[in-house]
């Protein structure tokens, strides 16, 4: 498995070597300016922060991502289409506080009023990667989590400690990472 070293932190890999962005295939490369202004406060205040839908399905991801505001209208998380899914779909947004909100939209066939067998590593797993994506690509580790994720970690018992940071997140030990 390969690792990478953040501020003498070591932070394993998110595995991930496919992407598509807004239904749109991209290498690595192109994700560093991408990440560099979701992380823009200038840019962030301009656009009234960002909302997104993401999959992790083996090495890929599928992330789709708007800008708060387009054209004056109000955007969605209902408006955003994955081109590939896994069995955990992730929906958040940026802001200009530096703050960064990840929520699971549960399918029923992963949770009912609780992780179904097997399924609260899964949802782990893509917390973590998805994190590590991020940090890998440029995204500060240093932007917090918002409260509601922080508590949604809590209730459901995922983490041992409660990640308070990206990169808090991105340091968790996932089932799956002896197979990445």
């Amino acid at each position: 498995m390969t690792s990478y070293t953040d501020n003498n932190d070591v932070i394993n890999s998110s595995g991930i070597s496919r992407i598509f962005l807004n239904k749109e295939k991209k290498n690595p490369g192109e994700l560093k300016s991408i990440m560099s202004a979701l992380s823009d406060r200038n840019i962030l205040i301009e656009k009234s922060g960002y909302l997104f839908n993401s999959s992790i399905n083996g090495n890929c991801l599928s992330i789709g991502v708007l800008p708060y505001f387009v054209d004056g209208q109000r955007t969605h998380h209902y408006d955003i289409e994955l081109p590939e899914r896994g069995k955990c779909i992730l929906s958040g947004f940026i802001n200009s506080n530096t703050m960064l909100a990840l929520l699971f939209k549960p399918e029923s066939d992963t949770y009912n009023d609780g992780f179904l067998p097997g399924m609260a590593d899964v949802f782990c797993d893509n917390y973590v990667r998805l994190a590590r994506f991020f940090i890998e690509n440029g995204f500060p580790g240093d932007f917090e989590l918002d409260l509601v994720t922080k508590c949604l970690f809590e209730e459901t018992k995922m983490f041992t400690d409660i990640p308070a940071t990206v990169k808090e997140l991105a340091m968790q030990v996932t089932p799956f990472d002896k197979f990445l």
